[in-house]
């Protein structure tokens, strides 16, 4: 009863005040209240309301691990293996403003993306990518060509405003698709035992979401929300664009944003509402096929794989992290990405290899353009110091994208304007075709397909369609065959035999012998190839062109107690330690089991098998007076503090005498002048050299065609203070079957960078 005489007391009070009073407590009430809440959201309640914000506002990914950077030899002046944020650029279609002038701006910066200063080869699979094709007839690389493709593809994505494929489920059973066939309800899609939904086609949505239920044994809920009609909000355009590109976009939208503020242009003529960037950390690798089978990739769960980024991945990967931004209600970006700092707990490292950014580079170079010229399967090469052994190059052609890695597994048809003599252009290449029987499940044109390999008989057959690997190899092509690969080397290793027999002190470089061409063993009879052998000749002329008979001799003498040791000396038998992971090595049987057949052949290495990387270190025996080191394709390691570990030259044994090494290298040198190879010579620098032609072995017999052989070729120089080691593998050259016919030229174009790059001085005749 007090409360409310209280309450009529005050209306009392306020019904005696003139009218302009009333209106003043009024708004005076109004303001108390208006502030009494301001004060309760920003202060009393501060916590419950910043909480609600950022909940509904804030982006969050959580990011598995990032990795730290590699660097090559270059002074550590030169990234190759990083890992950084590189942003996905899409659309929201529903902004209202110029579409036209956003289609325009988007067009041309995927073409700068896609072909711009890139080779017709990866501007035509790249445009295939963007427009979903297989092929395309009629290709050209012309600016205006490739633009109007792009933009017509961009203007069917940026015009489209409603959701029209949902995905429901995969590998779907054949009863389940045959009765969603039998439904006849328009909307639903089967591709490839996929079942998708476009809901703007759903006419009945009660009795899809019956049916769905029934089928797929879904909750209704969850079916509802599938088949919802929706508007289109994200439309993707570019994943990863590459950092040229991106500070292209981002002076773009602020030149707009600075524009608009200042009057200068009208919003509704802008574009910067449409789009949405994304950054994301990759592993990012700016020379892209430069040193990729060296490194290999790390997956998308920022793994490491094989070689460097594994041997080294407990070193390189960092901790989790996350990505954190504000977004606004259209879900774009408002507040710049920044990362929570509790989460920055890793240690710092980088990892200083010995390759030579420069010298990779360019070997990988000519390799494309000599393997292509020859029309060869493969081409290896290894460039190293023999001083000190560090690795300077370690190249292989085919090669691979290491930030687009996934792109091996792509296959397409065989053209046969490509391959026009099938039996002999593709040969040795993973080749298929179609099978229902026997298969392999591969995705082409969008769809799975059944393929098993084809056979020899099916490979000449020209009307049989065929498919092949794009990149020819598959995930072969990750192979280091550098260190991940087996041959005979025969001819090449003649010097090796040479300098085993000079170090027992049986003959010296002038020591003469009679070749009567050929030697019969057992059942089979080995005979020399060139007409230069036959007759009474130094040693040194027989190193010079290659003698079988020759090289027999030597080991009649030497016999198995020492060339067996002196195999292991040279460590043909054992891994070569560098730090890489895969690497493979033969074993060399025990003595006791060798026949008089394999001691003899093995003469000229006709049943040992060694890698690109073991014979480089063979030769930088060779050259580095008679020591074993440890060959290095790391310099040093640095972690945080200035802490570094250097991986400094380890010396192992001494395999030769200098003396031996000294007479050998001389030999070697004295080829230059008196074989056919003097062609190739590098005018005013002396050189040690021997080239070598194996044949491949298939069946337990070798294989017997023109085209199936590997040529190869070895040499360092100068030959007064030896600078370099190279080795050079070509595999199955279809031009020529001789190594001195195709490798050799390769020799010559890289030995004159070589010098050129060193600036080594020349001598004087």
């Amino acid at each position: 009863m007090k409360k409310k005489n209280k309450f009529e007391s005050l209306v009392k009070k306020i019904s005696k005040l003139d009218k302009k009073n009333s209106i003043f407590v009024f708004f005076l009430v109004c303001t108390l209240i208006i502030v009494w809440k301001l004060f309760s959201y920003t202060v009393l309640n501060y916590s419950f309301y910043s909480s609600l914000a950022d909940n509904q506002q804030i982006w969050e990914v959580i990011v598995p691990v990032t990795r730290w950077t590699i660097y090559s030899e270059n002074n550590n002046s030169t990234i190759i293996w990083t890992s950084l944020n590189l942003y996905d650029i899409a659309i929201d279609p529903q902004s209202k403003w110029d579409k036209l002038k956003l289609t325009t701006y988007l067009a041309d910066l995927v073409y700068k993306e896609i072909c711009y200063n890139k080779n017709s080869e990866i501007c035509y699979n790249n445009v295939l990518k963007l427009l979903r094709l297989v092929e395309i007839e009629d290709f050209n690389t012309e600016k205006e060509y490739v633009y109007n493709l792009i933009f017509n593809r961009l203007k069917d994505k940026i015009y489209q405003e409603k959701v029209i494929s949902v995905f429901v489920d995969k590998e779907l059973s054949k009863e389940k698709i045959d009765k969603i066939k039998m439904s006849w309800i328009l909307g639903l899609y089967i591709i490839n035992d996929y079942l998708y939904i476009n809901p703007e086609e759903i006419l009945n949505s009660e009795s899809t979401i019956n049916f769905l239920v029934e089928i797929l044994l879904y909750d209704e809920d969850e079916v509802k929300s599938l088949i919802r009609k929706r508007d289109l909000r994200y439309v993707p355009i570019i994943n990863k664009l590459s950092i040229s590109v991106w500070e292209e976009v981002k002076k773009y939208l602020e030149e707009e944003n600075i524009a608009i503020k200042k009057w200068i242009l009208e919003e509704k003529n802008s574009i910067w509402n449409f789009i949405i960037l994304t950054p994301m950390p990759h592993r990012f690798y700016p020379e892209n096929w430069v040193a990729s089978q060296i490194v290999w990739f790390v997956d998308n769960a920022w793994v490491g794989h094989y070689w460097i980024e594994w041997y080294f991945d407990d070193i390189l990967k960092w901790n989790n992290w996350k990505i954190v931004s504000r977004k606004d209600i259209k879900w774009r970006i408002i507040d710049p990405i920044w990362l929570k700092s509790e989460d920055l707990i890793a240690e710092w490292v980088k990892i200083n290899t010995t390759i030579d950014r420069n010298i990779q580079n360019k070997v990988e170079q000519i390799l494309e353009d000599w393997v292509k010229k020859y029309r060869a399967n493969k081409w290896t090469i290894v460039v190293m110091e023999p001083k000190t052994w560090r690795v300077l190059s370690m190249a292989n052609y085919p090669t691979y994208d290491l930030n687009n890695y996934s792109d091996v597994y792509e296959i397409e048809k065989v053209k046969y304007s490509k391959y026009p003599d099938p039996k002999i252009d593709l040969l040795w290449y993973p080749v298929f075709v179609e099978d229902s029987l026997e298969w392999e499940k591969f995705y082409y044109d969008s769809k799975d397909i059944f393929l098993r390999e084809a056979t020899r008989e099916e490979l000449w057959d020209i009307a049989l369609v065929k498919y092949k690997y794009k990149n020819d190899f598959w995930p072969q092509i990750y192979k280091n065959d550098a260190i991940s690969f087996l041959y005979e080397p025969w001819s090449i290793m003649k010097a090796i035999t040479v300098a085993i027999w000079l170090d027992t002190w049986e003959i010296n470089r002038y020591s003469m012998y009679q070749d009567d061409w050929k030697i019969d063993v057992w059942d089979f009879t080995i005979e020399n190839v060139s007409d230069k052998c036959l007759g009474y000749h130094s040693f040194a002329h027989a190193l010079n062109y290659s003698c079988n008979v020759w090289m027999i001799r030597i080991v009649q003498r030497v016999w198995k107690v020492l060339l067996h040791q002196y195999f292991n000396d040279f460590w043909f038998s054992e891994l070569t330690k560098i730090t890489l992971s895969w690497e493979v090595t033969a074993t060399i049987k025990p003595r006791e089991r060798w026949s008089k057949a394999q001691l003899l052949t093995s003469s000229y290495w006709l049943w040992i098998s060694i890698t690109p990387l073991q014979m480089a270190n063979a030769y930088s025996i060779l050259a580095n007076w008679w020591l074993y080191i440890r060959p290095r394709i790391i310099d040093s390691i640095e972690y945080p503090n200035w802490r570094k570990v250097d991986f400094k030259s380890e010396t192992y044994r001494r395999v030769i005498k200098d003396s031996t090494s000294s007479t050998i290298t001389s030999m070697l040198n004295s080829s230059i002048n008196d074989w056919v190879a003097q062609n190739w010579n590098v005018e005013w620098y002396s050189l040690a050299w021997k080239t070598w032609t194996s044949q491949i072995p298939y069946r337990w017999k070798y294989e017997e065609w023109v085209w199936s052989t590997i040529g190869s070729f070895a040499w360092y120089w100068p030959v007064e203070d030896p600078k370099f080691v190279v080795i050079v593998k070509l595999d199955r050259p279809r031009v020529s079957e001789y190594g001195w016919a195709t490798s050799a030229f390769l020799f010559k174009e890289t030995s004159e960078y070589l010098l050129n790059y060193f600036w080594i001085p020349k001598k004087s005749k």
